[in-house]
């Protein structure tokens, strides 16, 4: 809710904490987690739980030629698609058109559905590992 609200406000978490009537001591610690740049909350839970597993995500980067992503991890993209954007002949289009203009550029996409972050985490976990363990998301210079 924090990232929504701070996405959606412009604010700080530190103007977001102001203008609660109360923000006990471990919610003012958990908002430290937060990031306005985060725009559903399947975006965040995918963020936090990567995060806390050790891997540097990096939220809502441009990538030349393809656009913004949800997140990136190396050269892995991972894209958390609701179907209220991500469905409609104009944006299937559009997402397959990034989707290979971001495979042609040497970039690995993932895109995962509220279902995959909610009710099958472990597989989608699973997937992950699989590309990462075999230094596949490394980005070599």
């Amino acid at each position: 809710m924090c990232d929504s609200a701070l996405e959606k406000s412009k604010w700080s978490v530190q103007r977001l904490q102001s203008e609660m009537p109360v923000c006990i001591a471990r919610t003012r610690e958990w908002m430290t987690h937060c990031d306005g740049r985060s725009q559903s909350g399947t975006e965040t839970l995918v963020r936090l739980r990567l995060r806390a597993l050790g891997y540097d995500v990096e939220v809502q980067p441009k990538i030349a030629g393809v656009g913004r992503v949800d997140l990136r991890v190396g050269k892995l993209l991972i894209e958390c698609d609701s179907v209220e954007h991500h469905t409609g002949v104009e944006n299937y289009r559009r997402d397959r058109k990034r989707d290979r203009r971001a495979l042609v550029a040497g970039w690995l996409k993932l895109r995962l559905t509220y279902d995959d972050v909610i009710h099958h985490w472990d597989e989608v976990l699973a997937d992950i590992r699989a590309v990462t363990r075999a230094d596949r998301h490394r980005i070599r210079r």
